[in-house]
């Protein structure tokens, strides 16, 4: 099976050293070190690669897919590690294809919160629109014999 694409909604990555314009207030960082701890208690901390993928300089090396979108919203406190990752995987010797969408004037997973307005409306078209992509490209492979999945 071969994997065309993943849809990377929110993600909750993190690090212990602040990236680009991510906050740096001490009591936000510690907040959300202490969300991490409480859903994986074993972690090694900010820079667990399970956090933290981007830390390990052979990241992109093992991603399975050719496609990622990376969607975000401008009010997340982890938007900037999410374009953070994007760029990193453009800048990687991945060499596949990676969109970014950011719902501007959104926090965090506002889409589960209220599904019906513009900008969840709005990402789930473009999440549509990158499956309709893969589907395509999935047909064309199992017309040649091979198959895939997103």
């Amino acid at each position: 099976m071969n994997l065309v694409g993943i849809i990377l909604t929110h993600p909750f990555f993190w690090g212990k050293e602040p990236v680009g314009d991510e906050v740096k207030k001490p009591a936000i960082r510690a907040k959300m070190d202490g969300i991490w701890r409480l859903a994986y208690p074993t972690t090694s901390g900010s820079d667990d690669p399970w956090i933290n993928p981007i830390d390990d300089q052979c990241f992109a090396r093992f991603l399975g897919c050719k496609r990622v979108l990376v969607c975000v919203a401008e009010r997340d406190v982890m938007r900037h590690r999410g374009w953070y990752y994007c760029e990193k995987l453009k800048n990687s010797e991945w060499g596949g294809e990676v969109e970014m969408m950011e719902a501007q004037g959104e926090d965090h997973v506002f889409h589960l919160n209220k599904p019906n307005c513009p900008n969840a409306v709005a990402m789930l078209k473009k999440v549509a629109e990158f499956i309709n992509r893969a589907s395509t490209v999935t047909k064309q492979r199992r017309a040649s014999g091979g198959q895939s999945k997103l």
